[in-house]
């Protein structure tokens, strides 16, 4: 049986520092730019006397998947040991070998990389980029990349496209195949098509119900893409259009890292800056994108657990960069998924000792400032609820994964009317917070329970989307499995019925997150995958994965 990864934390990437330099160590001639774009990566050394070794052995692959996605390149990553890196590229008839290493440089790093012509034996170009901390040297390759793409196959505005960029132009409004979605939901503002002079946008029912209604019942999911191994443990993730261009970003949460990466075709690649690092001591918790004051750019809400004091943050993705628009909102923020045709806001409030002091509210937020609106009249048992909990109907009726890992219906009046005999969406991180109990030295914690997402049909019996790990009975404090997987159902008056699954997979699901586009062949759903690592939390590793209804 597959146990639970370690929850002591390993070494903390320490992330403040920027980029100090990045400069090419060798002028290149004009003749030296377009090389034929098939280059092979050996392995990264290190020469810094510290431990990074789990830093150093990711970047090949990041590495790898930048110049495919900056210059269409055909990279082969060399495997350690065996022949010599250049004897391996040579059999395999790449033309360049591209090779690096991650040495001490006063209190940082430097990364230096050299590509080697091997046609010739002659250099292609050297390049090395500087870090203020070991969290950085990941951070460093998006230009450094771009640099090489530049340098040696010519691609010109790479650097450029890693960068932040000027400030320009608004975009002209989306397009329907290009409208900015979350959660499975298109979130276009109102205002915004009305300023185009073209029809509110269309709620998320016309475009669920198209792909849900008869003759086209969902057959499979499948899995269609995923990322490179990630250094970390990633448990919450969302998917919108957070940057206008029409394509889809995957936003997810690590231990205290928010990551980035971009849907690109049938790939998942990493997306400049590609994470940011919160302070050490924060634990995030929640990661989720809407456009909550309907200016048409959809900010990223993120809550996290820092000094043992719960609050939010959200950014926004502005002039190439993201920028923190809003910080120390003192809610738990959640998106309701389908709240009387569209979505919403929800939060709790914090409490001093207690995790919160009251029950779930809509939210209304203006001006980078979250406050109170309509209350759901919901008291939900042991603290937290349920993430994206979902109203059912047009009479109150509420569904949401309670304090033992069950769906369970309420009605108007917060009554309880059905719950699953199945464990659905089960927890895997948790929120120690409060006074240490009578009968043991640790504050009590509480699992963040998962999430449960409508995907289409009719409001009173809708499609829903939610994650599940099999084979072992949960236990008190204890998260055991042997396999996880994605499960879409309907709930039918007061049961919910599994209809089909995705293929298990042997590591844990820890998250799922659905959108739908006009256009796509099928919704998709992207996950957060956490990889086994034997308990060793130093050596933690998890995955996107993109799925596709079919």
């Amino acid at each position: 049986m597959r146990d639970r990864l370690a929850r002591t934390p390993g070494r903390a990437f320490l992330g403040a520092a920027l980029i100090l330099s990045i400069v090419a160590a060798s002028a290149l001639p004009a003749s030296a730019a377009g090389y034929p774009r098939r280059v092979a990566i050996a392995p990264f050394v290190s020469l810094a006397k510290e431990d990074i070794g789990a830093t150093v052995a990711v970047l090949p692959r990041l590495l790898a998947s930048r110049l495919m996605a900056l210059a269409g390149a055909e990279v082969m990553l060399l495997p350690a040991g065996g022949k010599s890196p250049d004897a391996a590229a040579k059999e395999a008839k790449y033309p360049l070998l591209l090779q690096g290493t991650v040495s001490k440089l006063g209190k940082g790093y430097s990364i230096d990389t050299t590509v080697t012509d091997l046609s010739t034996g002659g250099s292609a170009g050297a390049f090395f980029a500087t870090a203020a901390t070991e969290d950085d040297i990941i951070a460093q390759l998006g230009t450094l990349s771009g640099e090489i793409a530049e340098k040696v196959f010519g691609v010109q505005g790479a650097v450029r496209a890693v960068s932040p960029v000027p400030a320009a132009a608004p975009p002209p409004a989306p397009s329907p195949a290009a409208v900015a979605v979350v959660g499975g939901i298109p979130v276009a503002a109102a205002a915004s098509a009305a300023a185009a002079g073209g029809p509110p946008p269309a709620g998320p029912a016309p475009l669920a119900a198209a792909w849900f209604s008869e003759g086209r019942i969902p057959t499979a999911i499948e899995r269609i893409a995923q990322s490179d191994k990630v250094p970390d443990e990633l448990y919450r993730v969302a998917i919108a259009d957070v940057d206008g261009d029409g394509e889809l970003e995957i936003v997810a949460t690590g231990k205290r890292t928010v990551w980035f990466f971009k849907v690109k075709g049938k790939e998942i690649v990493p997306f400049p800056p590609l994470r940011i690092a919160r302070r050490l001591g924060s634990q995030l918790l929640n990661v989720e994108i809407f456009d909550a004051d309907g200016d048409g750019k959809p900010e990223i809400f993120v809550t996290e657990l820092a000094d043992d004091r719960l609050s939010s943050f959200a950014l926004q993705y502005r002039n190439g960069r993201f920028d923190v628009v809003s910080s120390d909102l003192p809610y738990y923020i959640v998106l309701l998924s389908n709240l009387d045709g569209k979505p919403a806001l929800a939060g709790q409030r914090t409490g001093f000792n207690e995790l919160f002091t009251k029950g779930v509210n809509l939210l209304e937020y203006r001006n980078g400032a979250v406050s109170d609106g309509k209350d759901l009249k919901l008291r939900m048992d042991d603290g937290i609820f349920g993430l994206n909990a979902v109203p059912v109907g047009k009479d109150g009726k509420f569904l949401y994964v309670d304090a033992d890992e069950h769906l369970r219906l309420l009605d108007g009046s917060g009554k309880s009317l059905s719950a699953t005999k199945e464990y659905f969406a089960r927890g895997w991180i948790y929120i120690s917070r409060g006074m240490p109990r009578l009968y043991d030295v640790s504050p009590p914690h509480t699992y963040v329970r998962g999430r449960v997402v409508p995907v289409g049909g009719e409001p009173g019996a809708p499609w829903l989307l939610t994650r599940t790990a099999e084979g072992a009975e949960i236990m008190k404090d204890t998260r055991s499995f042997k396999s996880s997987r994605i499960v879409v159902g309907r709930y039918e008056g007061t049961s919910f019925n599994v209809r089909l699954g995705s293929e298990a997979s042997s590591g844990f699901i820890s998250d799922a997150a659905p959108t739908l586009r006009a256009g796509d062949a099928g919704p998709l759903v992207a996950a957060t995958i956490l990889e086994s690592t034997e308990g060793v939390s130093s050596e933690a590793a998890s995955r996107i994965v993109l799925y596709q209804f079919r």
